[in-house]
């Protein structure tokens, strides 16, 4: 009988690693603990300049971008990943406070594969990541549900719960 711990966390290293684009300091710091206590390898960006920093020299294999950035764009970043060969098959979850619908709609079309409205629990978090990390899919689907009150977006029913 052999040992496949060392193959086991080769796989979990190269398969839970994600950059988080956040320009709230404290926000972006208390993602990136909780995700590595749960054992993601991460990379914390604060904006747009530093998020294009990151992907030279870490490759991600999810996305968590803010959609309101405060001095760029999070719709534009995640357009402008999907045109580029080199990151266009990185899901992307966006992270936002816009509740309406045309604004999730605006989330799935600027090319981010699902949405985690904020605020949000950690545990919902890791769940989605871990989601949009195993799919082999690069683009999937989304769908937009009206439960009666808020306009929500559950492509994973992650927002159901």
């Amino acid at each position: 009988m052999h040992d496949n711990k060392p193959q086991e966390r080769a796989y979990i290293m190269e398969h839970k690693k994600v950059l988080v684009v956040e320009d709230n300091r404290a926000l972006l710091e208390l993602i990136g603990k909780f995700l590595m206590a749960s054992g993601w390898e991460v990379s914390l960006a604060r904006g747009a300049p530093e998020c294009w920093e990151r992907l030279k020299q870490f490759h991600p294999r999810v996305i968590l971008l803010d959609m309101l950035l405060s001095e760029s764009s999070g719709f534009e970043i995640a357009q402008s990943l999907k045109k580029m060969r080199s990151y266009r098959d990185i899901p992307i979850l966006a992270m936002t406070g816009l509740y309406a619908r045309h604004e999730v709609k605006k989330c799935l079309l600027a090319g981010c594969n699902d949405v985690l409205l904020k605020p949000f629990r950690f545990v919902v978090l890791d769940k989605i990541l871990t989601a949009l990390a195993d799919r082999a899919a690069p683009r999937a689907e989304a769908s937009v549900v009206d439960d009666g009150s808020k306009a929500r977006a559950a492509p994973s029913e992650h927002l159901l719960h």
